[in-house]
């Protein structure tokens, strides 16, 4: 019988997803209002799967980390396979795709344009692509709104994504994409179950 991942939440995150005024939200406010908690959701998950993994912000015992010249442009520290620390960015999007992984997400930092952007793609909103150096995966929670909200308040059906960034650099530009195509979601999907296969390399 599969895991109950609702289970491998501590209170406070659960009390989050089961919040009446939270899960009544457009699905805009309900992605800022679950950002943050987001980066808890998917630390616990992995932690559930076996991968040593820690929140910089909260954890006393999380690894130190060089951030010289960086924003930083990542959430959580995890030790790959090998023992080695890698930065890992975390996401939230709620797509309207036929499967979780067959529309492509948006992906563009909230900075602004300035000189220091100025060769990094942009969008008509100013925001822009993320560096190549920011972080070394990104880890994507999808949950799929297209037919109503309900799936938002069930972790069990939600699915996830973790990108190298290798996946995510513009060639032409030497940054990083501002989207995830639908195609890079796929190949990287990652199910959250005990023992499973560690997807940090």
């Amino acid at each position: 019988m599969a895991q109950n991942l609702t289970t491998v939440l501590t209170p406070p995150v659960r009390q989050l997803i089961e919040n009446s005024i939270i899960k009544s939200m457009s699905v805009i406010d309900w992605g800022k209002a679950m950002a943050r908690a987001n980066e808890y959701i998917q630390k616990e998950l992995l932690r559930f799967s076996g991968v040593e993994v820690y929140d910089p912000q909260v954890d006393q015992n999380c690894p130190n980390i060089n951030t010289d010249n960086n924003s930083p442009g990542f959430d959580l520290i995890v030790k790959n396979k090998n023992g080695e620390l890698k930065r890992v960015q975390s996401k939230l999007r709620q797509v309207t795709g036929k499967t979780d992984f067959s529309k492509q997400t948006h992906f563009e930092t909230t900075r602004r344009n300035s000189k220091k952007n100025k060769d990094k793609a942009t969008s008509e909103s100013g925001h822009v692509a993320y560096s190549a150096d920011e972080f070394d995966y990104v880890m994507v929670t999808l949950i799929n709104v297209k037919n109503g909200t309900e799936r938002r308040n069930d972790v069990n059906l939600w699915s996830f994504s973790i990108v190298p960034i290798s996946d995510l650099i513009d060639p032409n530009k030497g940054c990083c994409l501002t989207h995830i195509p639908a195609k890079v979601l796929e190949k990287n999907k990652f199910t959250i179950q005990q023992n499973s296969p560690h997807p940090f390399n």
